[in-house]
C-alpha cells in the first residue's frame, strides 16, 4: 500500500525512520496544520507531534474537522502515549503512538484502519452510546467497589510507598481502554514499569501491532485467565510490579474505575483501542451494548484449557452475556469468579 503523509513536528530521528520505509512514496514535513488542509488532495495520513507550547487538543479537534470528510486518517505522536493517549483519541485521532514508534506499527495501523475505514466510523456513529446501566447494576457496583476500596485502603497505602521506593512517577498507570458504548477511558493498574520505560528493551517487546492484537485478546485482555503478556524477566518492570503482576494485585485499582462508573464489576472485559475496533463489524458489536466489567462470561467458562480458548469463542461468549445478563446472572459469575482468583498461574 502506497501512503502519502505530512508529518507535523520536528522528531528527526522517526522522521527519518519513516523516510526509509518504502510504504511511503511521499512524506512532507512542516510546522504548520494549514499546510495539511492546503495538501487535503494529495494526502493519505497525518502524523501530528504533540508540543507543550500549543493547546494540543483543540488543534487535533480541528485538524479532524478539516479532514475527515477527506478520509485522511490522523495520528499522534505523543511520550508516554498509552499513559496519556485518551484525550486524542476522544478528540478524533485514529491512534496515538510513543515517539520511538516502530514505523511497521505505524504502517500496519494505517492499512487495518484504511480497509476499514467505512466500517469502523459507521459503527462509532451509530447508537452505541445509548445504553443505559439498570439501576440495580449501577447500585450493586457503588456499593460493592465501596466495600472493596474500603477494606484494601491499608494494602493500597503500602503498594504505592513500595511503587515510589523503587521508582520516580506516579503509581498507577491508566491504559486507554474501550468499554460500554464503545466510550473510551483510562483503565487504572498499579504502575508496574520503571518511569520511561517505554524506551527500555524496546526491540525486545515491540511486535506486528496485528499480531499484538491476537496476543493480547488471548493473554493480556484477562488477568484472571491467569497467563502473564509480559515476561517476568523483562527488564523494564520493576521488584515490586512483578510481584503485583504475578499476584494480579496491579488490577485492583479497577475497583476505582468502577466507583467511577467506567466499568462494572460483571460485564465483558474492556478492550484496547485496536482490538474495539477489529470488533465493529455486525457480528460482534452488540458485546459493546453491555456493561464492561472486571470478570466476566468467558473468563469462568472453560478455565481448565484457558489458554486454549479461541478468539472465537471469546468473542461469543462476550455477545452471549450481552444479550442475556440480569442480576441473578451477574451473581453466578461472581461466585464462579472467586476460586478462579487461587488457582495456580500454570493453568
Amino acid at each position: 500500500m502506497e501512503i502519502r503523509a505530512i508529518y507535523i513536528g520536528n522528531n528527526i530521528d522517526l522522521i527519518e525512520k519513516l523516510t526509509k520505509e518504502s510504504s511511503f512514496v511521499s512524506l512532507s514535513v512542516t510546522s504548520q496544520t494549514l499546510n495539511v488542509v492546503k495538501s487535503i488532495e494529495n494526502i493519505d495520513l497525518v502524523i501530528y507531534e504533540v508540543s507543550s507550547n500549543r493547546n494540543d487538543l483543540m488543534v487535533v479537534k480541528n485538524l479532524k474537522e478539516s479532514i475527515k470528510k477527506h478520509k485522511v486518517i490522523l495520528f499522534i505522536i505523543k511520550q508516554n502515549a498509552h499513559n496519556f493517549g485518551i484525550d486524542y483519541i476522544k478528540s478524533g485521532a485514529n491512534d496515538v503512538f510513543d515517539f520511538d514508534a516502530n514505523p511497521e506499527d505505524v504502517i500496519n495501523r494505517y492499512e487495518f484502519i484504511k480497509n476499514n475505514y467505512d466500517t469502523l466510523n459507521k459503527k462509532k456513529t451509530e447508537n452505541l452510546q445509548s445504553f443505559k446501566l439498570p439501576f440495580w447494576k449501577r447500585a450493586f457496583d457503588i456499593l460493592f467497589s465501596s466495600f472493596m476500596l474500603l477494606i484494601l485502603s491499608p494494602l493500597f497505602l503500602i503498594i504505592i510507598i513500595l511503587i515510589l521506593i523503587g521508582s520516580s512517577g506516579s503509581p498507577f498507570y491508566a491504559s486507554p481502554r474501550v468499554g460500554t458504548g464503545y466510550c473510551v477511558f483510562g483503565f487504572l493498574k498499579f504502575r508496574s514499569m520503571y518511569k520511561g520505560s517505554d524506551n527500555k528493551g524496546e526491540a525486545k517487546a515491540k511486535k506486528n501491532r496485528f499480531t499484538k492484537m491476537l496476543d493480547s485478546w488471548q493473554t493480556d485482555s484477562e488477568k484472571f485467565g491467569n497467563y502473564q503478556p509480559v515476561e517476568i524477566n523483562d527488564p523494564r518492570i520493576t521488584k515490586i510490579g512483578k510481584f503485583l503482576r504475578k499476584t494480579n494485585i496491579d488490577e485492583l485499582p479497577q475497583f476505582i474505575n468502577v466507583l467511577k462508573g467506567d466499568m462494572s464489576i460483571v460485564g465483558n472485559r474492556p478492550l484496547s483501542l485496536f482490538e474495539a475496533e477489529e470488533f465493529t463489524t455486525d457480528q460482534w458489536a452488540e458485546r459493546f451494548f453491555a456493561p464492561a466489567g472486571i470478570t466476566g462470561l468467558w473468563q469462568v467458562t472453560k478455565r481448565s484449557r484457558a489458554k486454549q480458548m479461541s478468539i472465537e469463542e471469546r468473542k461469543q461468549f462476550d455477545v452471549e452475556y450481552a444479550e442475556n445478563y440480569s442480576f441473578w446472572f451477574d451473581f453466578k459469575i461472581l461466585l464462579r469468579t472467586i476460586p478462579i482468583l487461587f488457582q495456580s498461574k500454570n493453568i
